[in-house]
């Protein structure tokens, strides 16, 4: 407070400003940590309707692990304002029957691409020390180390029918090659973006693309999702934007 004798006004004191808040994170600023997120899902939803418009099952299949896997969990649905989990409980359950159309047999790996490349999307913009970062690179190093050491020891390759296990056998140096990278070699976001984009493609080769047919009804379903979601989100906020249902 500027100190006043009578008409005179110190002007040498120091006037504290204060600074808006720092949002979570630079690349979602809108995010709630701990409920179920609207605009997350909205964007999710989005680009595996538009991914599946391009016949690309795969990356449809990144976008949804993504979703359920950070988004839509039951504890943050738990947490969430009963208006907004009205809406998102609404669509878990037609989300995850657009993932059974889809199922691959390696959906692990579908789970790394998809949380690497979402990890990727926060370091460029907030850094790998972000906790969003870590918590998808320690997800993906659980879904890895599970990968190669479990699923695909040699007890449970045996396992397999003859066409799956020789495939997984010619991907077995890959995958460890990924893993090994992913474990110790990320120091920098282009790190990080090798590391996804080379789990990304070993996931291409061994989760093939679904049959016509069933691409152009998990199409059909995915269009329709996107559609009335963001109907249904406009109801819920009563015209409201994001924000002000926040306050």
């Amino acid at each position: 407070m500027s100190n006043q004798r009578g008409n005179y006004i110190d002007l040498t004191e120091t006037v504290s400003l204060s600074e808006p808040a720092r949002p979570y994170s630079q690349y979602a600023p809108d995010m709630h940590v701990s409920v179920g997120c609207i605009p997350c899902t909205r964007a999710h939803l989005s680009a595996v309707s538009a991914a599946l418009k391009a016949g690309d099952a795969e990356t449809a299949r990144e976008e949804i692990a993504a979703l359920l896997e950070y988004d839509l969990t039951p504890e943050k649905l738990a947490a969430t304002p009963e208006k907004d989990r009205e809406v998102l409980a609404k669509y878990a359950a037609s989300i995850s029957s657009i993932q059974k159309k889809l199922a691959e047999p390696v959906p692990e790996l579908t789970a790394i691409a998809a949380s690497l490349k979402e990890a990727l999307r926060f370091a460029r913009a907030d850094g790998l020390e972000h906790p969003e970062v870590q918590i998808r690179l320690e997800r993906s190093e659980e879904h890895a180390n599970g990968l190669e050491r479990i699923r695909f020891a040699p007890e449970n390759l045996q396992l397999l029918d003859a066409k799956m296990r020789e495939e997984i056998k010619q991907v077995l140096p890959e995958i460890r090659e990924a893993r090994h990278k992913l474990l110790n070699g990320i120091v920098t976001p282009d790190d990080l973006e090798w590391v996804a984009a080379r789990y990304a493609q070993i996931s291409r080769k061994v989760n093939e693309e679904p049959d016509p047919e069933t691409l152009e009804l998990a199409r059909k379903e995915a269009t329709e999702l996107n559609s009335r979601f963001r109907m249904d989100v406009l109801k819920a906020w009563g015209g409201q934007s994001y924000e002000s249902t926040r306050q």
